[in-house]
């Protein structure tokens, strides 16, 4: 990467002009140019700039001490809880430090680092795409259950948000996002890349295989599912069964077609007459053994003659069921000189190593399956949509058509950037930029094999920073030391508490400050911004017009509620595939399908975040909370007395503690909706379930700031 020695650097945060900081090339670490430190926020008196600080809207500590243990575990506040924060509001940043160190946190920041980081936008199509192979039919693990390409998407949205809580939870600095190259993975995922790294798809479509090339010229497939060979020998090169497969189809063919037994199949040639795969040239016989040994599909064959053809059958895929979720930090690596990298097929060797080695570069959220297949590329795109939302997600930040007046990039395309024209201010920075991923990827997101474009030269132009590199391990480097980087995770977590970005202000660069001078510890940024009044509402702050701003529980958030509440595992079904979740789980999740969820749009900074609710929003919350009701009182509440079941719902449902001044009101509305079912005929065990619906369906668990 080409820097200069020393430079000084200008850049607005959110808003915010930052004072010009300089960076000098001794300075250690990534972590860049640091906020100076803040004044320490100035106290509000109605004679300053907040005179429209609203008083009465300022939150109690009952109020914001469950706002921020419910966005951060999904858990009621308890007794001894807000006994101490009324004490000392001051505790509030040690209980943040408590609450996540929990395990319900680090499924909340699972589902917040899922989206932020924009990797849930997987399909089947987009695997296909990846792949540049129609996916066709998936083997399923159990009859009618999930498939090969279902189960991959999952891990595909889920695998980064995993590293980044592993990485938070081991105290690494947030900047790794961007650089690191050890990944959580499963066994599955890592034959996936492997296959990608070994059958390279070019701009142009055409498909070079590199690792695997004429480890497969033959391939024998059986008719009888007996005599396929265990896959320890299918997949052993030096095994007389290598490269034997079933094939289901085989044996129902004509008896014109004299299948065999065994039918070899010589991948080199594509005569008629003779058996061959089908499309044999587009599809290379590495996917076919990747088709049947990791999608558990057996690819169609055909051999010229009239019915000799079969379709794509069945098979069980040779990747269990549990390689879909052995979860594991995997670091990628570059193979050493006369090093094989690892092969796709060597299921067994991958099952216990925590490394990968291939010739892709893996660096970073933007490089990751989930992120590549969330924003597919192809020739006109040419990665600057890629380069656009890895902004939006490092930076907080998009292009947005100013053209920079002390940069001439060389070799514009003058079709989109002609500098006459309003697209000009765009492509003269977009452009040059988009060619780190240019130097390292095909359109197909491969490894870029053409030379001429490994080389280009890239430029980064943005936001007070300019930097030249090649490839996406410069561009990494340029974007873990960029003086945005902290500010737009903060405005991220504003977004998540409060469906709004952060105000800018003395109390946001202090929070940033902090945050960055803890050398970006992301839990440091937790506790010093959900501690402070930006999230709290529990003071004025000069200039900031602070208030408490009540939003509904989002769908997530609702369903983290739920389920860390009554002890009912994944209760809206979130992380359960349909086949595998209870009836329960899966009337749940179609019940809230239309409860808001935070989400992200293309070339948007801002997220998706909807803060108010509906009669939409509040029909689909009834009615998962009737579901709930109806068949999972037993398991949160069977064991408990009628009096208690209703103590627990005040409680544990609608989140408010004993010593909650609320509580023995809301007490009152369940006890009064009792007596009136009762009276009305209803049985008790009935009655109680109405007013479980009651509580679930309470400010305290439905809306969050109450």
């Amino acid at each position: 990467m080409t820097t200069s020695t020393c430079k000084t650097i200008v850049a607005a945060g959110a808003g915010l002009l930052l004072a010009s900081v300089s960076s000098c090339g001794d300075e250690p670490g990534v972590s860049g140019p640091r906020p100076q430190s803040p004044h320490n926020p100035v106290a509000w008196s109605p004679d300053d700039e907040a005179q429209d600080c609203n008083l009465d809207a300022l939150l109690a500590p009952q109020s914001y001490g469950s706002k921020v243990k419910t966005l951060l575990t999904g858990l009621p506040l308890h007794d001894d809880e807000l006994s101490l924060l009324v004490e000392d509001p001051g505790a509030l940043s040690e209980l943040i430090d408590s609450w996540l160190e929990m395990p319900e946190s680090r499924a909340v920041l699972n589902r917040f680092f899922m989206t932020a980081f924009q990797q849930t936008g997987t399909s089947r199509e987009s695997l296909s795409y990846l792949l540049d192979h129609g996916i066709g039919v998936t083997g399923n693990y159990v009859q009618q259950g999930p498939r090969a390409d279902e189960l991959f998407n999952q891990n595909f949205a889920q695998s980064f948000a995993r590293t980044v809580s592993e990485m938070v939870e081991e105290g690494q600095p947030f900047y790794e996002v961007l650089t690191t190259d050890t990944f959580m993975m499963t066994t599955a995922m890592m034959s996936f890349l492997a296959f990608r790294d070994d059958e390279v798809v070019a701009d142009n479509g055409e498909h070079h295989v590199r690792s695997t090339a004429g480890d497969f010229d033959t391939i024998t497939l059986v008719s009888n599912k007996q005599d396929e060979p265990p896959i320890s020998d299918s997949l052993d090169p030096s095994s007389p069964s290598f490269a034997t497969f079933y094939h289901s189809r085989l044996a129902g063919l004509d008896p014109s077609c004299n299948v065999q037994d065994s039918q070899t199949i010589d991948t080199t040639q594509n005569e008629s007459g003779k058996w061959r795969i089908k499309l044999q040239g587009l599809n290379s016989p590495s996917y076919f053994v990747f088709s049947t040994v990791v999608l558990g599909a057996s690819p169609g064959v055909q051999r010229h003659l009239a019915g000799c053809r079969t379709n794509a059958g069945i098979s069980t895929p040779r990747l269990a069921r549990q390689d879909f979720g052995d979860w594991r930090m995997v670091t990628v690596r570059s193979p050493n000189d006369g090093e094989e990298p690892t092969l796709f097929y060597e299921i067994t060797d991958m099952r216990v190593s925590n490394e990968l080695v291939l010739h892709t570069p893996h660096i970073g959220f933007f490089t990751t399956p989930g992120f590549f297949s969330t924003w597919p590329n192809n020739a006109d795109n040419a990665a600057r949509v890629t380069t656009n939302q890895t902004l939006i997600v490092a930076l907080g930040s998009s292009f947005e058509g100013e053209a920079a007046t002390n940069f001439e990039p060389d070799d514009l395309d003058e079709e989109h950037a002609n500098p006459a024209s309003e697209c000009y201010g765009c492509h003269q920075t977009l452009d040059p930029m988009r060619d780190y991923f240019r130097g390292s990827y095909t359109h197909f997101y491969g490894q870029q094999l053409k030379l001429k474009d490994a080389d280009m030269h890239a430029d980064f132009v943005f936001g007070g920073v300019q930097e030249s590199g090649n490839g996406v391990g410069d561009l990494a480097q340029t974007l873990a030391s960029h003086p945005l980087f902290p500010y737009a995770w903060a405005h991220k977590l504003c977004y998540f508490a409060n469906a709004e970005p952060c105000t800018k202000g003395d109390e946001l660069d202090r929070v940033v400050y902090a945050f960055t001078e803890a050398d970006f510890d992301f839990r440091v940024l937790v506790r010093e911004l959900f501690s402070s009044p930006l999230i709290t509402a529990s003071a004025c702050l000069a200039g900031v017009n602070t208030g408490g701003t009540a939003t509904i529980a989002r769908r997530s958030t609702f369903c983290h509620e739920l389920t860390h509440r009554l002890g009912i595992a994944d209760i809206c079904g979130l992380h359960t595939h349909e086949d595998d979740a209870s009836t329960l789980q899966n009337d749940v999740r179609n019940a809230v399908s239309s409860v808001p969820d935070d989400s992200f749009s293309r070339a948007e900074v801002a997220p998706v975040v909807i803060g108010d609710t509906g009669l939409f929003t509040r029909a689909n919350r009834e009615a998962a909370c009737n579901l709930i009701a109806m068949n999972g009182y037993e398991a949160a509440f069977g064991e408990l007395t009628a009096d208690d079941a209703l103590t627990a719902m005040v409680q544990q449902i609608m989140g408010l503690p004993l010593t909650d001044p609320r509580h023995a009101s809301a007490r009152a509305i369940l006890e009064e909706h009792l007596t009136e079912a009762i009276a009305a005929g209803e049985e008790p065990p009935t009655a109680l379930k109405s007013a479980m619906v009651i509580a679930c369906m309470s400010p305290g668990l439905a809306g969050v700031g109450f």
